[in-house]
């Protein structure tokens, strides 16, 4: 699966290798986590209303010291996985040759897009993917998998996801004001 990320989560953690002695325990061995979180105080939590993480892996193509640099990147994903209580998807490795995405990593939050209503079952396209949901009072913030089209609908009204050339990463959600078929 090629997956293009227009966004990361709020929440970032890492993992060390197990072997204490290994050399490479905190770079090659190790794994990075990222999710949707919210802010209390001076921490994120994750309040999870759908659990799920991406995770990369220290021998893949990804920089934890500078993850604003994957931002537009394509990746080679597994499938999305169901471990641990929780949505997982493995971003193994750069696309080479910038292959048309099959799905983007977008990252919506009350603070930009408005407040959802994760209940109700019309607040997203049926093919948009929820890989993690967090809220906690009125904050909110939701990883999915979109396709050009797909949408998602808050208290603002419909954004969608469109394709434009001139656009920085290819790809941004839009407020729709045009009426969208479930």
């Amino acid at each position: 699966m090629l997956v293009k990320i227009l966004q990361f989560g709020t929440s970032w953690w890492s993992k060390a290798g197990s072997n204490p002695a290994d050399p490479y325990r905190y770079t090659r061995r190790a794994a990075y986590f990222n999710s949707t979180g919210v802010r209390c105080g001076k921490k994120v939590r994750h309040h999870w209303l759908v659990r799920g993480l991406i995770r990369f892996n220290g021998v893949g193509d990804f920089n934890p010291n500078f993850p604003g640099r994957s931002i537009g990147q394509t990746f080679e994903c597994s499938d999305i996985g169901f471990a641990f209580g929780g949505n997982r998807l493995l971003f193994e490795r750069k696309a080479r040759n910038a292959p048309t995405p099959g799905s983007y990593l977008v990252v919506i939050s009350r603070e930009r897009c408005g407040q959802f209503d994760f209940a109700s079952g019309d607040w997203k396209s049926p093919a948009t993917v929820t890989l993690a949901i967090t809220e906690l009072r009125d904050q909110q913030e939701a990883m999915l998998l979109m396709q050009p089209g797909d949408w998602v609908r808050s208290n603002l009204g419909i954004w969608q996801l469109r394709t434009f050339a001139q656009v920085r990463y290819g790809a941004a959600l839009e407020l729709s004001n045009e009426l969208v078929s479930a």
